[in-house]
């Protein structure tokens, strides 16, 4: 069993960064005009596998003439898995403020033994992203995108900026998202609306599914669940992704603005 999880473990990020990451008209408040600190815990039923933390950066920096904010996500294994097989990753996304699209990103993946660097320039005007990896081959690739291509964490705040409680159950919205060299056909469709019990006490929720293309490691088309706080800040509360080796469940632990705690 052991061997099973730590082999699924090195998709636990990627799996758990789309969650976040999936979801045209903003609200009133701009998330990505705030200094946010979002922590998880994600574990297999009572196993800790991991954590991870989302946060902005206040400061503005101009990247193709454009002003962006940085956003970054850091994730690792903890306890047993991080002895038999550690995990460190890190993801950033340079999102230009005014269209909330990425400009640049990058990428840092520890492993095990396996690691991987890499830096994405995306050309939204030209519809091109050019990649840089000293582990690809070739180092250098330019692939075409189609307009508005985001990055997982550009898809974070696309989800954040609708107001997704004027949704009705059965409604979707889809995305494109390229994420380590590939582009992936998302699917986001609310299913419904319940209260959610969580270390912050119960919380009303809007509850969702995304749906990725078909692959091996989930058991069924709604094997991705999330749990999104039916409040203005619209925040992923609770996650659980239906694995054919069991339910991987993340979990809110912290959520600050400007440093001050939003949830007790």
């Amino acid at each position: 069993m052991l061997k099973t999880i730590i082999s699924a473990k090195n998709n636990i990020f990627f799996i758990s960064l789309l969650i976040i990451a999936k979801s045209a008209c903003a609200q009133d408040l701009s998330f990505l005009d705030q200094t946010e600190l979002l922590d998880y815990r994600i574990h297999l039923g009572f196993l800790n596998a991991a954590k991870a933390t989302v946060k902005s950066s206040p400061n503005v920096t101009y990247l193709q003439s454009m002003p962006t904010r940085k956003i970054e996500i850091e994730g690792k294994t903890i306890g047993i898995l991080n002895v038999f097989s550690p995990v460190v990753d890190y993801w950033s996304a340079n999102l230009a403020i005014e269209t909330r699209l990425p400009l640049k990103t990058e990428m840092k993946k520890i492993e095990g033994r396996y690691k991987k660097n890499e830096t994405v320039i995306f050309e939204q005007n030209q519809g091109l992203a050019k990649i840089y990896s000293p582990q690809n081959n070739p180092v250098n690739k330019t692939i075409p995108i189609s307009k508005g291509m985001m990055d997982i964490i550009g898809g974070y705040f696309f989800l954040r900026d609708k107001n997704l409680t004027q949704m009705k159950v059965g409604q979707s919205l889809s995305a494109k998202i390229l994420f380590d060299g590939i582009i992936y056909d998302i699917l986001f469709i609310v299913k419904g609306f319940e209260n959610v019990d969580g270390k912050f006490g119960t919380k009303k929720c809007i509850r969702t599914s995304l749906v990725l293309p078909k692959n091996n490691m989930f058991k069924d088309e709604d094997a991705i669940r999330l749990w999104i706080s039916q409040d203005k800040y619209q925040i992923p509360f609770k996650m659980e992704v239906n694995l054919k080796i069991g339910f991987l469940s993340i979990d809110l632990e912290n959520y600050k603005i400007q440093g001050k705690p939003v949830y007790y």
